[in-house]
């Protein structure tokens, strides 16, 4: 895998997005949500009682639902304050996954302190390949020249994130097409992550070999993570496969386990959770662009809109349950594009509209 040399920033209302990339090659991707709590974070948490059967804790931070906190020991009394740092953001149904953070916590559950800046991160692991940082809009400019005085941030043109966008899109489809003619397919259950390889109509040896280079770039792009299963066509070259496997995954910075050969002739690994999967963080569990991602991806083309129009108003028309997105949690990101245009955003629901389909005007 190629060295990075482009780090990409945009703010948007009620969010801002990194891109690290090596050439026109997008190699991780990470969705800030003003609104949603952030791996890396520290918050001061309060223990709510233990869960039943195991070493952990539920713990209150202040969000719908509590996290949990494995213990080794004793568990602190039930009311007591900790200092608690996020692993995994809370996902439908499932609160956060905590582990403790340094440091005397008392008061109420609250954040602490800030998960830490992608591209301050990218730039410290980087920072000898890196060529240029683009940003946009000027006062994110601004921000990060203040933050990375060293940093080679300037202004990115127009549309310069609009590459990053087409392969954030490819990388929420399943299929993933290979140089000779195959393809592999990856499959998200309950308990694992499964990838089937195909070869087409080209040579079975070189789709796996193929497979491996692209497996390990989804991964990572995707922050694919837990149990993985990668079915190879069956080869006698199997245990060159895994060795090749191990090779194409050490770039990443998240640890990856690999197990070896299943009898069924599966390598079986297991990638560190560090963060939601961008299907996660975009899609609802059908696997389709959840209401709040449309919503946000309104709001951006509004906003976009109205400086290409130079208009002061936009009419944006979407589907209800996006409406009611931008009317509810994504209120503030709404109050945002707003600013930004410096007049109305109106709203109208259509209830003919499917999920994704949005519409704007001059208001």
């Amino acid at each position: 895998m190629a060295r990075p040399d482009a780090i990409f920033v945009m703010r948007s209302p009620g969010e801002t997005r990194y891109a690290l990339l090596a050439g026109e090659d997008l190699i991780e991707v990470v969705h800030r949500r003003d609104a949603a709590i952030q791996p890396g974070a520290v918050y001061v948490g309060r223990i709510l009682a233990g869960v039943p059967g195991v070493p952990a804790a539920f713990v209150e931070i202040g969000d719908a639902l509590p996290g949990v906190m494995s213990f080794k020991g004793r568990l602190p009394p039930q009311g007591s304050a900790l200092a608690v740092t996020v692993i995994v953001p809370p996902r439908p149904g499932k609160g956060a996954e905590l582990k403790a953070a340094d440091g005397k916590a008392e008061g109420a559950p609250r954040l602490l302190t800030p998960a830490p800046e992608p591209v301050s991160v990218w730039w410290d692991c980087y920072r000898d390949g890196i060529q240029e940082i683009l940003v946009s809009p000027r006062r994110e400019v601004a921000r990060l020249k203040a933050l990375l005085p060293d940093a080679p941030v300037v202004d990115g043109a127009r549309g310069f994130f609009a590459g990053v966008d087409e392969a954030i899109e490819a990388a929420l489809a399943p299929t993933v097409a290979l140089p000779s003619g195959g393809s592999i397919v990856i499959e998200h259950t309950a308990a694992v992550v499964a990838i089937d390889i195909n070869s087409g109509a080209g040579d079975p040896g070189e789709a796996n070999g193929e497979a491996v280079t692209a497996i390990a770039a989804e991964l990572r792009k995707r922050n694919i993570s837990g149990h993985i299963l990668i079915d190879l066509i069956p080869s006698r070259r199997r245990s060159a496969f895994v060795r090749a496997m191990a090779d194409a995954l050490s770039p990443d910075s998240v640890q990856s386990n690999i197990a070896g050969i299943t009898p069924l002739g599966m390598i079986e690994l297991t990638r560190r959770r560090t963060g939601l999967s961008l299907a996660e963080t975009l899609c609802d569990l059908d696997g389709h662009l959840s209401a709040l991602s449309v919503g946000y991806r309104l709001l951006r083309e509004a906003v976009a809109f109205a400086h290409a129009e130079k208009c002061a108003g936009v009419a944006a028309t979407a589907a209800p349950e996006v409406v009611a997105a931008l009317q509810g949690p994504l209120q503030a990101a709404l109050a945002e594009a707003k600013d930004e245009i410096k007049g109305e955003v109106r709203l109208a629901a259509r209830a003919e509209f499917t999920r994704t389909r949005t519409q704007l005007t001059t208001a």
